[in-house]
């Protein structure tokens, strides 16, 4: 008997059984086991009738069970012993009951209990004499001390339903981890309702002796026609890390009953993360928790646009009573489209060119509802393909990339009323097409409409359950990866060249990267390309790196873009940190390139590098000084005592990276042109041209004046010849020397008062002279 005063720590407030020495002294037990209070208090031996079947948990029961099947299973295979089928009448409930009680996520663990858990994760080696047992919930009678255990002992295999449940093959078992996903059926073309039923009925309907009956088989289907609330129980939230509300009670919260803890109305009561809904025409729209409309079942949630009745007729009606109706030949058409595709796209990646061409073929067969083309997204593309367009066509009206956007304005309003994924992509387009033409507001609010419709179309959450169930194509996957991220990215590039706060989507973003979508993805593992013989294939996958590390780099700078430039009470000491550690992440990034990205600058001009590689490296010296620039000042944000390499260190930064960014344009400009070029590249000239301005203006040395003129030189050279195609860029020009002149000005005047207040005698010792005399 254990000592007196030694209590379970497992203590109930309700008990439901009392031992047989309070019921017989008639007064009231606290049920603590081994010993209750009562009986520890008065040194005698403290015993329970039988065991409470009221207390026994369902799940923790079946977890128990799942557990122990899975132990024998691995003893089995380890002993090279095949493992017999289960029983065809069971299998249907059996892989439900698996998934409906699957283990509950374990609570972060200290690192001397991972490794401890790590232990038991390997398939445990029984000997021969240790006995298989499991306690019996049939059986009515108490535990006999004759059998050396607290509770009785019988082979697995004596009971049916257990022995078939421990047939299940290892290859068919759900392989249940913290991700909700696990939890959901997709193999229908709109997410399904969630597979949790009522826990009495499985209960029943496993241990009942109608299961496989023909005549009397009782189905999910009919308890859902019972119970309504069944009906409109939707999936669990997909992309939850705490599949189970429950999952944080321990084993002191027995007191809740199995209705509270696992009915599927609570699940759903209780999820906190947002769902991918399916409406009646297959578009996905996601809702989040808050909004309650994620309680709704996808089939029957009606699309929240309205269809109208014959929008290619309104649209080309409205382009001819705006006068935008001129016909443009197919072949230049075509020709605009290969421009985009070559100068604009690349680097930011927003539409997939082999998607877009089967998504237009198929719009041109009558499949209007194709969510990857539109003739809104294919007037944006135009428009941008003909800023780097030198023919002329005096049939058309000029500026040509006008007349396209124009034409993208006009039917901008008929693609909202019945948006798709190329209306995301559309609008990101059409923003560029604005900053390229100083319209800053405009570009700004179409980049925020094209971030807001990816939302609502769900392209930030992951789709990856929908592709491995068959209910979506890779095709459409890939698809809307490469829309978010292609929106993601311009719209970032917009809050640095506006420098304006940003929505950080991703905190909420689960999509995978296109690269991680790739059909060539497992050909394509080692660092570079040099292993693919076929060059489309090979270009095809340059770029999809260069995106996959132009996303990293957005990663990599949104914790520090959204304290250091637009949070008024962040520490000096907290800036410094978050400084220290982005420098750090972004140096791990420039080592960790792969060869077909990698360019040494202090080498001679690269002979085949592709431009979006040049532009991805102008980005990274971009960044490196958006994240030193701040700390040039001796003491603006230093802390004091003073914390990192100082004031000097972020000047020598600063101007090594716009150094470095005249040097890629200078190597852009040998291979390629200017003329053509990403429109993003004007805001990396201008902050480089910015720092070279500052250095000049302050530096003494002949020497280092005289290169650092020579870098300013080249980006003034590089804004002059952007602004051929780019009308921002001869803004930029004319702002850039404004500064300068103002710069130098000031500069030249503080040195003049310096040196007549060197050279004259203080007002203050004249008047003690006069006095003295």
């Amino acid at each position: 008997m254990p000592a007196p005063g030694s209590r379970s720590s497992n203590h109930r407030r309700h008990i439901a059984i009392a031992c047989w020495a309070c019921r017989n002294d008639k007064i009231k037990c606290d049920g603590t086991v081994p010993v209750c209070r009562q009986c520890a208090s008065k040194n005698r031996e403290c015993t329970y009738a039988e065991i409470d079947r009221r207390k026994l948990s369902l799940r923790k029961t079946v977890e128990a069970f799942l557990q122990r099947v899975k132990q024998l299973e691995d003893y089995i295979k380890s002993q090279g012993l095949p493992v017999p089928a289960m029983y065809p009448e069971n299998s249907t409930l059996l892989s439900q009951l698996s998934v409906l009680y699957a283990p509950r996520p374990m609570k972060p663990a200290s690192p001397a209990q991972s490794i401890v858990s790590a232990s038991f994760s390997k398939p445990q080696q029984f000997p021969p004499q240790c006995p298989i047992t499991t306690p019996d919930f049939h059986s009515g009678q108490t535990p006999d001390a004759s059998h050396g255990n607290d509770s009785p002992s019988f082979g697995v295999a004596q009971q049916p339903m257990w022995a078939s449940l421990m047939t299940i093959p290892p290859n068919n078992s759900i392989e249940v981890s913290m991700d909700i996903t696990a939890y959901h059926d997709f193999s229908e073309p709109a997410l399904p309702v969630n597979n949790c039923f009522d826990v009495d009925w499985v209960w029943n309907h496993s241990l009942g002796t109608h299961i496989g009956t023909p005549d009397v088989e009782y189905t999910l289907q009919d308890q859902k026609q019972l119970d309504p609330m069944l009906r409109l129980a939707p999936e669990l939230p997909h992309g939850s890390l705490d599949p189970t509300p429950s999952a944080a009670l321990t084993d002191d919260d027995d007191d809740s009953s199995d209705d509270e803890d696992h009915s599927a109305v609570t699940y759903q009561l209780s999820a906190r993360l947002g769902s991918l809904l399916a409406t009646e025409n297959g578009e996905h729209h996601f809702y989040g928790a808050t909004s309650n409309f994620n309680l709704v079942r996808g089939k029957f949630a009606s699309s929240p646009y309205t269809k109208p009745s014959d929008r290619s007729r309104q649209a080309q009606a409205r382009l001819q009573a705006a006068g935008l109706d001129q016909p443009v030949c197919k072949d230049h058409v075509s020709r605009l489209l290969d421009l985009f595709f070559t100068w604009h796209n690349p680097s930011l990646y927003i539409v997939d060119r082999e998607i877009f061409n089967e998504a237009r073929k198929r719009y041109e067969a009558g499949d209007k509802d194709t969510p990857f083309f539109s003739t809104f997204l294919l007037n944006t593309m135009c428009a941008v393909g003909a800023a780097f367009d030198t023919r002329i066509h005096t049939d058309l009206p000029t500026p040509l990339s006008e007349l396209f956007a124009s034409r993208a304005k006009t039917l901008l309003d008929i693609e909202i009323e019945r948006p798709r994924i190329a209306t995301v992509q559309a609008l990101s387009i059409l923003s560029s097409h604005e900053a390229a033409l100083t319209r800053d507001s405009q570009g700004w609010l179409f980049s925020g409409m094209a971030i807001r419709l990816a939302i609502d179309f769900g392209l930030h959450s992951s789709v990856k359950p929908f592709v491995e169930a068959g209910s979506m194509s890779m095709e459409e996957a890939r698809g809307r990866s490469v829309a978010f991220w292609g929106a993601f990215t311009t719209d970032r590039m917009w809050g640095l060249y506006l420098g304006r706060p940003f929505h950080n989507i991703l905190q909420a973003a689960t999509v995978e990267t296109p690269i991680h979508l790739s059909e060539s993805k497992e050909r394509h593992r080692s660092k570079d390309t040099s292993d693919v013989t076929e060059p489309n294939n090979k270009k095809a996958f340059l770029q999809e790196l260069v995106v996959e590390h132009w996303i990293q780099l957005s990663i990599i700078m949104s914790s520090l873009e959204g304290s250091l430039y637009f949070h008024a009470d962040a520490s000096k000491n907290e800036l410094q940190k978050l400084a220290a550690d982005t420098w750090q992440q972004l140096l791990t990034w420039r080592r960790n390139l792969p060869a077909d990205l990698d360019l040494n600058l202090d080498g001679p001009t690269p002979s085949d590098c592709p431009s979006h590689v040049l532009i991805l490296h102008m980005l990274f010296e971009y960044l490196a000084i958006v994240l030193h620039r701040p700390f040039v000042a001796k003491n603006y944000i230093q802390p004091v005592p003073r914390v990192g390499q100082g004031p000097q260190h972020a000047r020598e930064m600063c101007v090594r990276a716009a150094s470095r960014i005249a040097t890629l344009l200078a190597w852009y400009e040998q291979r390629f042109s200017l003329c053509r070029i990403n429109i993003h590249v004007v805001q990396m000239t201008f902050g480089a041209a910015l720092i070279l301005v500052y250095a000049t203006v302050s530096e003494h040395d002949a020497g280092a004046h005289r290169q650092l003129a020579g870098h300013l030189e080249v980006c003034c050279h590089a804004l002059a010849e952007l602004g051929a195609t780019f009308a921002n860029a001869t803004r930029t020009l004319d702002v850039l020397l404004q500064i300068k002149r103002a710069w130098q000005a000031r500069l030249v005047a503080a040195s003049a008062g310096s040196k007549r207040r060197g050279g004259s005698v203080p007002r203050a010792q004249v008047r003690r002279k006069e006095a003295k005399t």
